[in-house]
């Protein structure tokens, strides 16, 4: 077991906790958290897919598959083939006894990544905000080795947050990633088509990552 999943698996999950966002330690509302989830699948038009023709959604670092209780409350579940991946032994027993017809998979995507366009899309919520006991330059490494093993695997591309740069004050146990250095290696590791989000009033930015650009909508004038 490599040392930043093993402090991961003694950090979580939080046993003392009143509500299943504590257990995760997310401090937070959960009106906070759906808005998390709503950015993060923005790049996605539900109404592409149903039942018989789903997304094939990945959920890294799902915990105890709260985004499925998203989906469901919004009635986008029946339009989702959803597989969930974490690395802690104990939240995965405890998603898959409460989505027993739902795939969880335990694995490091680092070491055991999916095949190519194996999912549509992917989204990777709260696994890049905290360093969890890491440094800086360990938690950074963790997200850059995490996303590039994801984007071979997915179609349309991928989404994440992380704590922004652009705050009151920082907190030591937070990883604050700057955009910079983002964007950077998005154009060198995974792709140049990037969107980043930092108007959904939480202290954190979400970065949307598409495998083509935004297709263009409007008109062109016929006299240019």
């Amino acid at each position: 077991m490599r040392k930043d999943v093993k402090r991961l698996s003694d950090f979580y999950p939080r046993r003392d906790a009143g509500s299943d966002l504590d257990a995760l330690w997310w401090p937070a509302k959960p009106s906070d958290h759906a808005a998390r989830y709503a950015i993060l699948l923005s790049p996605i038009d539900f109404s592409d897919y149903s039942k018989d023709e789903p997304l094939r959604l990945l959920d890294v670092g799902c915990g105890l598959g709260l985004l499925l209780e998203y989906l469901a409350a919004n009635s986008l579940l029946d339009r989702v083939d959803y597989t969930g991946v974490d690395l802690v032994d104990s939240i995965l027993k405890e998603a898959r006894r409460r989505w027993p017809r739902h795939r969880f998979d335990q694995r490091d995507i680092r070491d055991e990544p999916y095949d190519k366009d194996k999912f549509d899309y992917c989204i990777v919520c709260g696994v890049f905000t905290g360093k969890d006991g890491n440094t800086y330059d360990e938690t950074r490494a963790f997200a850059q080795d995490t996303l590039k093993a994801v984007w071979p695997s997915v179609k349309l591309g991928l989404a994440f947050n992380s704590m922004s740069k652009h705050v009151d004050w920082e907190r030591d146990d937070l990883f604050h990633w700057p955009l910079d250095e983002i964007m950077a290696f998005c154009k060198r590791d995974l792709g140049r088509h990037v969107t980043f989000r930092l108007d959904y009033g939480l202290w954190e930015a979400a970065t949307l990552v598409r495998k083509e650009p935004l297709p263009r909508l409007s008109k062109v004038p016929l006299n240019w």
